[in-house]
């Protein structure tokens, strides 16, 4: 991130110096059955993965050979603050609604929403707008309404916003102010807080203002042993909270970003300082018999690259007599003339691994000005695609609709009010800043030699994918989730760690679930832990197809069903004791292939989720607003943006649920114009609702309502390659547990089987497009969210058998799944996974069908051709 020192307190410079006493490692309990007691989550600040496989860190591999190891995919920029408020919240940015660590205000013509001498940032600091308050639930929040108590150990706000119990470890932190170099006090600390970032004055007052650290101490390793303080401060009394989160400073940021990048030697002694500290609480957690019964989640919040280039792309455009800088500016100045655009059309914030780029118009923001914003966008756009601007990655480039090829805020789930224009990249090893004091040249360092530059806020494997160590005893011991996990998921595995105290906390606003895979006596897939751990990161993201090149499936399909059964939950079909018996037909299908237990959908709405299943996407252009969208967000960037708080009946807008409602073909395609360039008949069957309203009707051969499984083999006999959905079931009951509900699952169930007995040899995928239509008042019988986690099973030819993978799954990924199974050629990125290849639009590769820019293909489901 842009050092939250220099942004949210005027600049704090930590001493990093590395301790490395090598206290005795402490373990983790024998007994992995123990009840669960408490949970503590540790967020490190970023830095890149070679450095823990270098340095000793006996603490942190001792953690992991005792638990269960995972990569987590971080919120794309790949920046602090949208990934710590993710880790907090279980939503991604387009639900918390902080895109990135700054970003520049339309209202307050585009300066940084909270400007003051050596300080910007944006304005999720101020205590008011802090969306731990106003974007929905937190762990802490959710703690306390299931009748628990939250405390927070970290520097800096505003991470602990709603904890009951706040350390901030911030004493002796040097602030550089315009005045000069400031330590740090309490009284000052809390000025800071009170008339800087606005909080109220009962807020400081409860607050512990924590420090200075010894002499020497890092302040890193400060945080960490003012944990263990709490820990050791605990008594029958004043026991220990419920959950515990700790978040630590790595303080790698500067100009340049470091003396030694991201990685080597150096970050290894640092890790080992932490590491050291971390031994501290483990040892205080053992000294007060917490040490058996306590479960750790350690994780940073995204991760770091060296680079040894410059893009120089500049730090703003020209306004108020400012003169236009950087490269950005040169290009603008040299070609921007045809287009009618000059050096004060645009904004421009230089996130260093990013860039947000803003169309400086007159009522940008408002629908007043939204034409004149939208074209602007398009001019900057089409300059940034041209290739003139050296050392920037046109592949990766970001927009609301997806111009020119780009990829899309929405497909990366960071779409908001608070959202540039146009967000762009630079090419791996190259940094946006220009690193070099007097060299404007794009190109290698020429001054900055010595050491490489950290670079973060990109798409390199290095910033995207960070170690998750999940350890204690609600977790499996020593081994490796063979997929990565995404960092929306961590909020709610800690909260579901806490469930065995009794403490049944659930995030009312989770875009998904916990980890589930990872908790004992889950049935989904592990590995074993490589030894050394070095290799388990390329090994995770090859075996999930985000690190090519992917092998093709041993046996592609010739045919394939798709089975939407309306009005399943997951928990129903594979985890309800009470209709296993109802459900045996499911489960028994589920056992031949491999089933998904992460599943969920984005939305409640089932024709949204109908027509991502069929087209692996979402309409934006124009942008199709979702029931569940808040409907004073019309203007692009920020059309759709999740209301706060939801509706009673999760219905919000009213014009967006009519709107999927009505027969409109999105452009884009889908699945069956795909399956018919593959050479398949293609059909819809059953007791359809929504699922031909929006894609093509010629690309359907045929269409058959209220068909069975005799309908299904008679397809198969007249077409033997063919693709075929076929709905089945409609809305039910809430009660899933009467004789009645009971009987009707048993009828489901039944009709599933018998609909893949009669297609043998076709790859046949199980799902569902919602346990519960958006606005039944009888949903998430299972606890919030769960009208949303929904089955999904492949069984056929090259699929693996007797498999339950814990790869997180939704249906926009149903395209790539299923094209890939046909054995359709694919492409593969690191960032976007494997997809079914199409052509290239103004050279960024694009998938099939065209508007499949959502998801990707699911290879835990796949045997590879050897």
């Amino acid at each position: 991130m842009r050092s939250i020192r220099a942004t949210v307190l005027g600049g704090l410079c930590v001493l990093l110096s590395a301790c490395g006493q090598g206290r005795a490692v402490v373990g983790l309990p024998n007994n992995p059955r123990a009840p669960t007691s408490h949970v503590v989550t540790i967020d490190i600040d970023d830095h890149g993965l070679a450095g823990l496989w270098m340095a000793h860190a006996p603490n942190l591999k001792g953690l992991i050979a005792r638990g269960t190891l995972a990569f987590s995919r971080v919120d794309t920029p790949t920046h602090s603050n949208q990934n710590n408020i993710t880790l907090l919240t279980g939503q991604y940015p387009d639900g918390h609604d902080v895109p990135a660590n700054n970003w520049l205000s339309r209202e307050k013509d585009f300066v940084s929403p909270v400007n003051l001498p050596g300080f910007e940032i944006g304005g999720y600091a101020l205590y008011g707008s802090n969306p731990l308050l106003t974007r929905g639930d937190s762990i802490y929040r959710a703690v306390r309404a299931a009748g628990g108590r939250s405390a927070y150990v970290g520097e800096l706000p505003p991470f602990e916003v709603g904890a009951d119990d706040v350390h901030l470890s911030l004493v002796g932190t040097r602030v550089d102010t315009p005045f000069g170099v400031l330590t740090l006090d309490a009284a000052q600390a809390k000025s800071l807080l009170a008339k800087t970032l606005l909080y109220p004055e009962p807020v400081v007052a409860s607050y512990h203002f924590d420090g200075p650290p010894d002499e020497q101490e890092s302040q890193l390793h400060f945080t960490l042993r003012d944990a263990a303080r709490v820990v050791r401060a605990t008594d029958a009394a004043h026991p220990l909270p419920d959950l515990l989160f700790v978040w630590d400073f790595l303080a790698l940021d500067g100009d340049p970003t470091s003396t030694f990048g991201a990685e080597g030697p150096a970050l290894a002694s640092i890790i080992d300082d932490y590491d050291d500290a971390l031994g501290e609480l483990l040892a205080a957690l053992t000294e007060k018999g917490l040490l058996d019964d306590t479960n750790i989640l350690f994780t940073l919040d995204h991760g770091k690259v060296d680079t040894h280039n410059q893009v120089a792309l500049g730090t703003h455009g020209a306004s108020a007599g400012i003169v236009a800088d950087g490269q950005l500016a040169a290009v603008v100045a040299a070609k921007g003339t045809a287009l009618g655009l000059d050096a004060s059309s645009y904004a421009l914030l230089n996130e260093d691994g990013d860039a947000q780029l803003y169309a400086r118009v007159a009522n940008a923001g408002t629908p007043a000005g939204a034409a004149a914003q939208a074209d602007v966008a398009h001019k900057l756009v089409t300059l940034v695609q041209s290739g003139a601007l050296v050392g920037v990655d046109t592949t990766r480039t970001m927009t609301a609709d997806g111009f020119l090829g780009t990829r899309t805020f929405h497909d990366a789930r960071i779409s908001g009010p608070h959202q540039a224009d146009v967000v762009v990249f630079p090419k791996d090893d190259w940094t946006l800043n220009k690193v070099d004091a007097k060299n404007d040249v794009p190109g290698p360092f020429a001054e900055h030699k010595m050491f490489p530059y950290a670079r973060h806020g990109g798409f390199a494997a290095d910033e995207l994918y960070v170690p998750l160590i999940m350890a204690g005893p609600a977790f499996k011991r020593g081994v490796l989730l063979p997929h990565p996990v995404e960092h929306a998921d961590v909020a709610p595995t800690a909260l579901a760690a806490l469930a065995a105290r009794g403490v049944s906390a659930r995030l009312e606003t989770a875009a998904r679930g916990p980890i589930r895979a990872a908790f004992v006596d889950d049935a989904g897939e592990t590995i074993a832990l490589p030894n050394p751990p070095d290799d388990a990161r390329p090994l995770v993201l090859r075996n999930a197809g985000f690190l090519g090149p992917v092998a093709p499936v041993s046996t592609p399909a010739k045919a394939v069903v798709v089975i939407d059964v309306a009005g399943l939950y997951d928990e129903e079909v594979f985890d309800d004791p009470a209709l296993a018996d109802a459900a045996a037909p499911l489960r028994a299908l589920a056992a031949r292939g491999t089933r998904f237990e992460d599943c969920w959908t984005r939305s409640r709405d089932w024709p949204v989720t109908e027509y991502e299943l069929l087209s692996g996407g979402y309409p934006v252009v124009p942008y199709v607003p979702a029931a569940e969208d808040d409907p004073a967000q019309t203007v692009a960037p920020g059309a759709g943006l999740l209301l706060m708080p939801p509706a009673a009946n999760h219905v919000a807008n009213a014009a967006g649920y009519a709107a999927w409602r009505q027969p409109t073909t999105f452009p884009g395609g889908s699945l069956f114009e795909a399956a018919h360039t593959a050479g398949l008949t293609t059909a819809l069957l059953g007791a359809t609702d929504f699922h031909a309203l929006h894609v093509a009707p010629s690309a359907i051969d045929v269409v058959s309502t209220g068909a069975d499984a005799d309908d299904l083999a008679a397809l198969a006999a007249a077409h033997p390659r063919f693709f075929a959905v076929v709905a089945v079931g409609g809305a039910r009951a809430a009660s899933r547990h009467d004789a009645a509900a009971i009987a009707e699952l048993d009828a489901l169930a039944k009709a599933v089987a018998e609909l893949a007995a009669r297609a043998p040899d076709a790859l046949v995928v199980v799902t569902s497009r919602g346990a519960t239509a958006i606005d039944d008042p009888g949903a998430d019988l299972y606890g919030a969210g769960t009208s949303r986690h929904v089955p999904l099973v492949l069984v056929g030819p090259g699929v693996r058998a007797g498999v339950v993978s814990g790869q997180p799954a939704r249906p926009a990924d149903l395209p790539a799944t299923i094209l890939f199974g046909l054995g359709v050629p694919s492409a593969t990125d690191v960032a976007q996974g494997t997809w079914a290849a199409g052509p290239a639009v103004s050279g960024t590769p694009q998938p099939t069908p065209s508007a499949a820019t959502a998801g990707h293909a699911l290879l835990r489901a796949f045997v590879a051709a050897p």
